[in-house]
């Protein structure tokens, strides 16, 4: 199953340091943006980091062919370190976004290496379990993220997140190098210009008709993690402490769905219909946002759930799916793929940015149903893969 146990853990430690760093500031990204410019303008500055983001991500195969993914995984902690421990001290808004659209650009890229590594030792047989093994691992930090996040900020004090998402990751960097025999790759990537990568698209029905699907998930994420927060901390009025065990609740379905779906698919029903199941709960689920008026914790809680229930299963299939397509050498795909999210996240901002112009807040909400029902078409016209 494996070619080496010992990189295949230090993968999963790797996984799970790196999504606690970024699962920590995420939900009070947009507060603590809102103390520099309006909440109509937190989208801008997101929508700016993406757009950089994708022009570097784009060329990003090439810069791990030519200095492997090894050294560019340790380059990229080293600047994420010190971006995101110096956007706790700022105090105006022109650093705070050189700063940030710096550590945003990080945490996309070094995906890409985490998703390479594994790649590399991965066979197609126990995709489903491998793949949902290593994202039960990363929403374990995901999970316990948001109740450490709600006792770090009280008080709207978000620098001390920021210097401690810093801290997480400063282990990875000693065992990069203490294991650097081990992880270091000589595998040939193939770096395939643009047009090579659309005739891509254009033969593979089933990689194109996946990327539609993760664009969807992504969208959601996106729309989810920036005004989720502020809508139930400034609209609803729950504290930081509530919404804190809110979204550690909300963030369960990762940790209890995901495995025992990639089992299924791997020896029952496949990928297409687990999918499929979950994009139909998350658009119920996000859509009744819009119809909520009650301010009861355990309402709210039950919704979150529900939200993240479809999106457990979504994430993890549409993970499974794109890499039984794909093998280690594919490297420029894994990019592509992983671009997926900063374009949502380029898109998602601007999206919110025009519904808020002309409706209120609960409208969003509403709105991104209507987005996830699209994501429908595509995974119903994916081929199932055994």
């Amino acid at each position: 199953m494996l070619k080496n146990k010992k990189i295949f853990s230090l993968i999963y430690l790797f996984s799970f340091l790196w999504a606690f760093s970024m699962a920590l500031p995420s939900y009070i990204q947009s507060s603590y943006l809102e103390q520099f410019v309006d909440i109509k303008f937190v989208g801008l500055f997101v929508t700016l980091a993406m757009a950089i983001t994708l022009a570097v991500q784009f060329f990003y195969p090439r810069v791990i062919k030519e200095l492997t993914n090894y050294w560019t995984s340790m380059l990229l902690i080293i600047i994420y370190i010190v971006s995101t421990f110096t956007l706790a001290y700022l105090n105006n808004w022109q650093s705070v976004l050189v700063f940030f659209v710096i550590y945003f650009v990080c945490l996309n890229l070094f995906s890409v290496n985490l998703d390479v590594f594994l790649e590399d030792i991965s066979d197609n047989r126990h995709a489903g379990q491998i793949r949902t093994t290593f994202l039960t691992v990363a929403n374990c930090a995901w999970v316990l993220a948001p109740a450490v996040m709600g006792i770090l900020a009280r008080g709207d004090n978000y620098g001390i997140i920021y210097i401690i998402s810093s801290f997480v990751v400063i282990p990875m960097i000693f065992i990069l190098f203490i294991s650097r025999r081990h992880m270091s790759d000589k595998m040939k990537y193939k770096n395939r210009n643009f047009k090579q990568l659309l005739a891509v698209f254009e033969r593979n029905k089933n990689i194109r008709e996946v990327f539609q699907v993760a664009f969807v998930l992504r969208f959601f994420y996106c729309i989810m993690v920036l005004y989720a927060p502020i809508y139930l901390h400034k609209y609803i009025g729950f504290n930081w402490s509530q919404i804190g065990v809110m979204f550690t609740i909300m963030l369960m379905p990762f940790v209890i769905f995901q495995m025992p779906a990639g089992k299924i698919a791997d020896k029952y029903i496949g990928e297409k219909e687990i999918m499929v199941v979950g994009l139909l709960i998350m658009m119920a689920a996000t859509g009744s946002i819009f119809f909520i008026t009650s301010s009861s914790f355990f309402v709210w809680i039950a919704i979150l759930f529900m939200t993240r229930v479809g999106a457990s299963l979504v994430e993890a299939m549409q993970d499974v799916y794109f890499f039984k397509q794909i093998d280690g050498h594919d490297m420029d795909l894994i990019d592509l793929f992983r671009n997926v999210r900063p374009f949502a996240w380029l898109l998602g901002p601007l999206f919110a940015i025009i519904v808020l112009e002309i409706f209120p807040v609960q409208f969003l909400f509403l709105f991104l149903a209507i987005v996830i029902l699209m994501g429908l078409r595509p995974a119903l016209l994916l081929e199932d893969t055994k």
